[in-house]
């Protein structure tokens, strides 16, 4: 999907000086055929950034388009057909249902949209070695487990544009590396980009628009 920024500057951060950033207060397009990192220390704007994007927060100055069109005039039903069609979302908070098993949390998703079978999604668990922990309650599993079963979520509907919120912070190198190649993989099949924060430039994403908040 393409989103154009015109000079957004968050309320919060209305105060702050923004000369240096590369997002705020800036004219930016974010274009389909490019995959970005999102990259600043934390209380920047990061998830803020993708709040805006996923359209969960208006509290801004300035205009946001999506697919040339201003976000302000997208109703609840229009973003709700966008989030399960074209809009794919990892938050940083996870936002599981705990008290779900792993399976039963990608069972509910996947419901929506019928857009995978159950051996595509066992395929998933199991590229991401959660397979085994695929019963257990959300709540009983580490955040690592969350993390992964948040990744496969959101792999397992359509989509365009696929929204990370620092999907790895809670993996470890060879488990990033291996959810990372796995993104690529679903982006490529569904011809998607992805937009991606960071706490540092070093990610396991490669070929990517580095933007500096």
């Amino acid at each position: 999907m393409n989103w154009t920024f015109q000079y957004i500057t968050p309320n919060a951060l209305e105060n702050e000086n923004l000369e240096n950033s590369q997002l705020w207060n800036k004219e930016i397009e974010f274009l389909p055929n490019n995959n970005y990192t999102i990259v600043s220390d934390s209380g920047k704007g990061k998830t803020t950034f993708i709040n805006y994007c996923y359209g969960l927060r208006n509290d801004y100055k300035g205009k946001i388009l999506l697919e040339n069109k201003s976000i302000d005039e997208l109703n609840f039903n229009t973003w709700a057909h966008i989030r399960s069609t074209k809009l794919a979302y990892i938050p940083q908070n996870l936002q599981l249902l705990k008290e779900h098993t792993i399976w039963e949390n990608l069972i509910v998703k996947n419901d929506l949209t019928n857009f995978k079978s159950e051996e595509e999604i066992l395929r998933l668990l199991s590229t991401l070695g959660i397979e085994k922990i695929k019963d257990k309650k959300a709540k009983e599993t580490s955040l690592g487990q969350q993390q992964r079963t948040a990744i496969i979520r959101a792999l397992i509907q359509p989509f365009e544009t696929l929204l990370m919120d620092e999907p790895f912070s809670h993996l470890d190198y060879n488990n990033s590396i291996i959810a990372a190649e796995e993104i690529y993989k679903t982006c490529k099949e569904q011809n998607a980009n992805f937009i991606v924060t960071s706490l540092t430039d070093q990610s396991p994403f490669k070929d990517v628009v580095n933007i500096k908040i």
